[in-house]
């Protein structure tokens, strides 16, 4: 399996950039043959700090767990996810009290058709896959929404004692469910998992990964979008993946696709980054 890849982020409408993407070739630097993908989103005052030191120390922390990972890569990426936040809160550089940042990768053993993904929050991770020999295609999402909208990790925040609600304005409920501790206006936090968020995690919000493991059909599989909340606010899944299937470029797809989003984003009058990178599978 060979894959090319291209990457494109923007900051939106937003007053700063809290967007990260990360792409590390070679990230085990000989054996196995490996590549590192990953965006992630930060929130709260210092969630742009949080993503971007998160995206630097996340290769060598994932190179110090090789061993582990070779053998068992799901406990490997989970005790990855770990020393990443460990690292993250004992950063005195950074306040992730009340900060933090999402997270998504993707690893591609290339010589074994094989990609294993790990996840924390709503940053997604998409399947482009070939139907049939005509140009229909499916977009299939591996990651699940860690937000308040997915039962099982609603009931987990609920019973650790978080108050769920929308935010108030003015008289009226508006947006979706955030994790709120008590009677206090916070943390207001949309996603139940997450990276960093001090004063969440005491409220049942996880930095624990759900990671999947799985073999690539590089006959039908054909490529993969990571990509932050602000490009699947901004694109539906079935857009963004045709969208994809219509260029050899990664690099031309992974603009097209943020483009396309800011635009969708403007449309629904929200202000957000959005950043994405895009695997082509033997793309010729």
């Amino acid at each position: 399996m060979r894959v090319s890849f291209g990457t494109s982020t923007n900051i939106g409408r937003r007053p700063s950039q809290q967007d990260e993407y990360l792409v590390q070739e070679d990230v085990f630097e000989g054996s196995p043959a490996a590549s590192l993908f990953g965006v992630f989103d930060g929130h709260g005052s210092e969630g742009g700090k949080a993503s971007t030191f998160t995206r630097q120390i996340f290769p060598e922390v994932l190179r110090r767990h090789k061993d582990e990972f070779l053998d068992d890569p799901v406990e490997a990426l989970k005790a990855v996810f770990r020393d990443v936040n460990t690292q993250l809160a004992e950063n005195d550089a950074i306040d992730t009290y009340m900060s933090g940042t999402t997270a998504v990768v993707l690893i591609c053993l290339e010589a074994d058709d094989r990609v294993v993904i790990a996840n924390v929050g709503d940053s997604r991770v998409l399947l482009g896959r070939k139907e049939g020999d005509d140009d229909a295609w499916a977009a299939v999402q591996l990651t699940t929404d860690h937000t308040c909208s997915n039962p099982d990790e609603l009931s987990r925040v609920k019973s650790s004692g978080a108050r769920i609600e929308q935010l108030t304005i003015g008289e009226d409920k508006d947006g979706p469910l955030r994790i709120f501790k008590g009677t206090l206006p916070y943390p207001g936090l949309v996603v139940t998992r997450s990276l960093g968020d001090a004063v969440a995690g005491r409220l049942g919000v996880l930095c624990e990964p759900e990671v999947i493991d799985m073999k690539v059909n590089p006959k039908r599989d054909r490529f993969f979008i990571l990509g932050t909340d602000g490009l699947w606010d901004g694109l539906d899944i079935d857009v963004a993946v045709s969208i994809a299937a219509k260029y050899k470029d990664p690099m031309k797809a992974s603009s097209v696709l943020t483009k396309r989003a800011l635009e969708g984003l403007d449309k629904k009058q929200i202000d957000d980054n959005v950043t994405n990178v895009v695997i082509y599978v033997n793309r010729k």
